[in-house]
């Protein structure tokens, strides 16, 4: 059976934070060995040179004397054997003439005849040696003239002493630094995925259909923070569009029933009529219109998810505002007129601006449809296009009709909201929905306001209806 590890050992943030450990500790181990090389080179260099001063010294003396000068040097420096220099001065047959060792190093020298070896040193008659027997020197040793060679060294068993208890003391601190890095890594660990577990737990309430849950955030300002925040925004939405598939199913089940009842009726009692087929043609057609409907209410809705799902962002470009708005007064005005309507506009130019023009034109002709619709015989629209101040393309369309309630501007562009006194006028409720979606796609804002403020004839003070959009930088 494959054993696993324990689940704190697993998570990434252990495992990121081992990682910046076993880093810190090696990086640490480096320059700390570089440190020790250092040290114990220098330590080696300062040997070498102090043994090479007393090499030129006995070099002085054996040509100032000869080699009874060395040996006499010699003697008077190991006298009482506390020499500070390690000699030794061998006949060419072999035979130790003095010195304080018991003869030459083993040890093979390198090139300039430099050996480091371990050695015992001699007791000291009438005192008590508390030393260790072996310790380590290093020296020279040099050929002299008529087969003579001469030893000169010094002790370096304390350098030698410190030198590795500096190694140990490297070891030891980097296997510190690792052992710290991995506590600190455990206990950075537990807090972190304590949190991502309150998250994890939120995720699993939300796809178990609990909806209300969210993330939660300690303002700290974190990663972890900043994504519990995104987390909710994400559920907020969520939830939002979960609510608004209920209503809108809701809604479609309502607005649905009317026309399919009266098309059934219509052809319910188009069967019964006997004969007259003038009265079952004009039922037919009747019939047809109601589908028409339907197929209308079904396309805005198609047309609202593809705006929804980013679908039309691929066909977005510049274009001239104002050649919108201008073909739109063209269609409207013979419209308005036909309708017993003043129509006027007042349309800007000189502004470039990026968007799909099949989709803003419909946004503005569903606007200019209200207008029209609503507004009773005698009254006014008015179609504007802008540079506001805040340097935004502005579409206004102004009407002298009854009006929207400021409670209920917000809510009729939600999907299948009409207000009571539309309940008799045709239409699926689907018109400002689509309007404020193609809005969104283009980043832009729609507002929805009071209209001129005429009140004739119990007319009420009309409604301005208004889609900002971004214009390009260089306009």
């Amino acid at each position: 059976m494959q054993t696993r590890l324990p689940a704190i050992l697993r998570t990434t943030a252990f495992r990121q934070t081992l990682l910046s450990a076993a880093l810190f500790a090696l990086s640490s181990f480096v320059i700390l060995a570089f440190v020790y090389a250092a040290s114990a080179g220098m330590m080696l260099r300062r040997a070498d040179a102090v043994v090479n001063d007393e090499v030129a010294t006995l070099s002085e003396r054996f040509d100032a004397g000869g080699i009874r000068a060395i040996n006499r040097y010699i003697l008077q420096r190991t006298v009482g054997g506390g020499a500070d220099y390690l000699y030794m001065l061998v006949h060419p047959t072999g035979r130790s003439l003095s010195g304080n060792l018991s003869g030459l190093p083993d040890t093979q020298p390198d090139d300039e005849g430099r050996v480091q070896f371990t050695y015992r040193r001699p007791r000291v008659v009438g005192t008590e040696d508390t030393e260790k027997d072996d310790r380590t020197a290093r020296g020279r040793i040099v050929e002299l003239p008529s087969g003579y060679r001469l030893f000169v060294g010094i002790d370096v068993d304390e350098e030698r002493t410190l030198v590795d208890r500096m190694f140990n003391t490297i070891l030891a601190a980097s296997a510190l630094a690792l052992a710290l890095g991995v506590a600190g890594g455990i206990f950075i660990s537990r807090r972190f995925v304590r949190r991502l577990d309150l998250i994890n737990d939120v995720a699993r309430s939300v796809r178990s259909g609990d909806l209300k849950q969210r993330a939660p955030r300690n303002n700290t300002g974190d990663e972890l923070d900043e994504l519990s925040e995104n987390f909710n925004d994400m559920l907020d939405r969520v939830e939002a569009l979960m609510h608004r598939m209920r209503q809108t199913g809701d809604s479609i089940a309502h607005d649905l029933r009317t026309p399919l009842t009266r098309m059934r009726n219509r052809l319910d009692e188009a069967l019964r009529e006997d004969g007259d087929l003038e009265a079952r043609e004009q039922t037919l057609e009747r019939a047809i219109s109601d589908t028409d409907e339907l197929l209308g209410i079904f396309n805005a809705i198609l047309s609202l998810s593809r705006l929804e799902s980013g679908e039309s962002r691929k066909s977005i470009q510049p274009l001239d505002p104002a050649d919108i708005a201008e073909d739109l007064a063209e269609l409207y005005e013979p419209v308005c007129e036909d309708e017993g309507l003043g129509f006027d506009s007042e349309i800007e130019r000189g502004m470039t601006m990026r968007g799909d023009r099949g989709l803003i034109s419909q946004a503005l002709a569903n606007i200019l449809d209200n207008a029209v619709k609503y507004t009773p015989a005698g009254g006014a629209v008015t179609l504007r296009l802008r540079k506001n101040g805040e340097g935004r393309a502005e579409f206004s369309v102004t009407d002298t009709g009854p009006g929207i309630p400021d409670q209920d501007r917000t809510r009729v562009t939600q999907r299948f909201v009409r207000l009571d006194n539309s309940r008799t006028l045709p239409g699926s409720g689907l018109g400002l929905s689509l309007v404020q979606a193609i809005i969104d796609v283009h980043h832009g804002r729609f507002e929805l306001g009071e209209g001129p403020g005429v009140s004739v004839d119990g007319r009420g003070p009309g409604l301005r209806a208004s889609m900002c959009f971004p214009l390009k930088p260089d306009s």
